[in-house]
């Protein structure tokens, strides 16, 4: 729960002193890093909004300019901070909230697979769905009939053979949807990240489903001429931590921003922003559903970024401490 800390009377600011801010891991956290490349990012927008003015507002410009330019931590008597309020922008593109989205969904799918593990016997397999990388035009096509083929598979109202056997072990899956861009061939690779909740009995005898099973399940779920590539890996370890991690938020900005060539950049951002505005990105199906609804965990892709993690609880503030990005130099400064 979020820490209530109107009464807390003690607040630094303009001290000079640089953040520091470590995870639970000790590494420190990337503010400074994804700082910056928001403010690469920011200025591609710039220029495509020139080009396009629909590919963002103004509003969302300005939000995305400012986005972590302050944020404000709560600090304990040992020194450990944690987030309490930041002004984050929400672009499906951003940096800085992607990072936090993907902090978000490790901490749901954590909690998601504890109770699902503590109430239920479940084994969980990792998916990569992936097709032709096809052109700006046709993306967004692509994607709606990547999001068809799943429901194919999927889907118990979906009437579709292949997938018969397998819709006999499933008990629940969680979905996301991955676009990079290959700026040699100016191309997009759409691909679904999907973690499968299926049956134990799945590994044994005729429920298993071979790779090269999943390749032509996958081919006739899409009906493509040609066999797809499918990645297939069984997620041994089965804790929570280990089904979380490969559940990272997917959308990544990463490959656009490396792109030397800005006009490129920036008509490949144009094509992503546009494709992207309006879908979902993540979908939680079955038990996942049902255990999401039951901890009452908000949308990771629409919800809190402030909270973003799992909190100790035995974490008493003394005192509020706040930061602003400092672009002189280049760090946050209080």
């Amino acid at each position: 729960m979020p820490i209530i800390a109107e009464n807390i009377e003690i607040v630094e600011f303009d001290t000079g002193e640089i953040l520091t801010d470590a995870g639970r891991n000790g590494k420190e956290r990337p503010w400074k890093s994804h700082k910056e490349e928001g403010i690469r990012l920011d200025n591609l927008f710039v220029t495509a909004k020139k080009i396009d003015d629909s590919v963002i507002t103004d509003n969302g410009l300005k939000s995305l300019e400012e986005c972590g330019d302050t944020l404000v931590f709560l600090r304990d008597t040992n020194g450990e901070k944690r987030l309490h309020s930041a002004n984050f922008c929400r672009n499906r593109l951003c940096p800085m909230c992607n990072w936090r989205r993907s902090l978000k969904m490790y901490s749901q799918v954590s909690q998601i697979t504890d109770k699902i593990l503590a109430t239920r016997k479940a084994r969980f397999i990792f998916v990569t769905l992936t097709v032709r990388n096809p052109d700006g035009e046709d993306l967004a096509e692509t994607l709606d009939l990547m999001n068809k083929g799943f429901s194919y598979i999927t889907s118990n109202s979906r009437t579709f053979a292949p997938a018969k056997k397998f819709k006999d072990s499933l008990q629940g899956y969680i979905k996301a949807t991955e676009i990079t861009y290959n700026s040699k061939d100016n191309t997009y690779h759409p691909h679904i990240h999907c973690i499968f909740q299926v049956r134990p009995s799945y590994f044994k005898g005729t429920g298993y489903i071979k790779k090269s099973e999943w390749v032509e399940l996958w081919q006739k779920a899409m009906k493509l001429d040609y066999a797809p590539s499918v990645h297939i890996e069984t997620i041994k370890n089965t804790t929570s931590n280990a089904v979380a991690e490969v559940a990272k938020y997917p959308t990544k900005s990463a490959d656009l921003l490396k792109v030397e060539d800005e006009e490129q950049a920036v008509q490949a951002l144009i094509v992503l922003a546009k494709t992207l505005k309006g879908r979902r990105l993540i979908t939680f199906g079955g038990d996942f559903a049902l255990v999401k609804r039951e901890l009452k965990l908000d949308d990771v892709e629409n919800g809190d970024l402030i909270h973003a993690e799992q909190e100790a609880e035995n974490f008493n503030p003394v005192a509020k401490v706040i930061y602003r990005w400092r672009a002189e130099v280049g760090a946050y400064i209080c």
